[in-house]
């Protein structure tokens, strides 16, 4: 089985932003905590430990553990722990566990449930009242291949990329904001977790004609999107902190590149009664760019280091650039209105040009 590979980015959106549990990640992507652990490790990503012990009492494991006769990996799915975990506080409580139990099912009944009915470990664990890492064990033994996420996707049609530079612009701009891309055989892989539905929205409308948009809630609140496409998008796998030189020299292409990163990593707001833009991220030289660029559209702005690496957990420096004075608040809005998608983007715009308008209005009766 291949080595699961998680973006530094990804894993600490997930887990110092989001402050998602290793056990929860271990949901989204079909692994072992202790997978989620070491690449926590290799990224140099400070582990947090938990303060609180799982909430469970030797009474409640008695009932659970052995009166209602419920596996450590049933339990462990109640309390949202690693059945270690569970298995630990049997000790703890000196309840003698049970004999191991083993799993019995034949290599031709796993390889159904997995190659034909193509069922994920969790839910082959399911049906056995196993741990995913024992039908991953299995699997092993029997000598059965893993399917890659090209093999579980192919039976649904993926169209090419229209090959318009305007939208090209614009998922490039939302792609380097918030979206995850890797190369997966054949396949160009999009992933992204949000507690926003705007922000599912937006993704589906983005690349659901193209392919087949998986959205699925693993934890209430939190959906983990995601979607295969063919190779026409392969423009989307390069990470750079840059903007390229065809986006720059033109201007649609500029505005709908900016109007995407916006729409992942903008705020435009309305703070101690005036409207305000923001735009953050760990992209020095994106915004630094952005920042030149507004200027040539006479739309004023300040760059500048927000917060350095270290502080608040942060393993980057995080830069900024915000634009306060009302004219230029309306320049921008005018420039990038037609290329906005994101639902939530677009109200808070709307809002910010009446604050402006209002406020415009109260100076000029005075």
């Amino acid at each position: 089985m291949e080595k699961i590979d998680i973006p530094k980015k990804e894993l600490e959106k997930l887990y110092i932003h989001k402050k998602l549990s290793t056990y929860s990640i271990t949901h989204m992507y079909n692994c072992n905590p202790s997978v989620i652990q070491k690449r926590l490790k290799e990224h140099k990503i400070k582990i947090r430990y938990p303060k609180k012990k799982i909430p469970l009492t030797k009474s409640e494991l008695e009932e659970l553990y052995i009166k209602q006769g419920l596996s450590t990996y049933k339990i462990a799915k109640i309390y949202n722990c690693g059945s270690r975990t569970v298995y630990g506080i049997l000790k703890r409580h000196k309840i003698k566990p049970r004999p191991v139990r083993r799993v019995h099912i034949s290599k031709e009944e796993l390889f159904d449930l997995y190659t034909n009915k193509k069922l994920s470990f969790s839910k082959i664990a399911d049906k056995f009242s196993c741990s995913p890492s024992i039908i991953s064990d299995k699997m092993k033994s029997y000598g059965i291949t893993a399917r890659d996420l090209s093999e579980a996707t192919t039976k649904y049609p993926k169209k090419e990329f229209s090959g318009n530079l305007i939208e090209k612009a614009y998922l490039i701009g939302f792609r380097l904001g918030d979206l995850n891309v890797f190369k997966d055989h054949n396949l160009i892989t999009i992933k992204s977790n949000t507690t926003k539905l705007e922000q599912v929205e937006l993704i589906r409308t983005l690349f659901g004609r193209y392919g087949k948009l998986q959205v699925k809630e693993y934890e209430k609140g939190i959906f983990n999107i995601q979607e295969s496409l063919n190779r026409s998008f392969s423009f989307l796998l390069p990470k750079e902190d840059s903007v390229k030189m065809w986006i720059l020299k033109n201007k649609r292409y500029f505005l709908s590149f900016l109007a995407g990163y916006i729409d992942a990593e903008g705020n435009i707001g309305i703070y101690s009664g005036r409207a305000r833009v923001r735009i953050g991220s760990y992209d020095k030289h994106i915004l630094k760019a952005i920042h030149k660029k507004l200027l040539t559209f006479e739309v004023n702005n300040k760059y500048h280091l927000e917060t350095i690496a270290g502080k608040n957990n942060q393993n980057g420096d995080f830069w900024r650039v915000f634009i306060n004075q009302k004219e230029s608040i309306l320049n921008l809005f005018k420039l990038i209105k037609p290329y906005l998608k994101h639902e939530k983007r677009c109200k808070d715009l709307k809002k910010a040009e009446e604050n402006i308008i209002l406020r415009s209005r109260r100076i000029n009766n005075e």
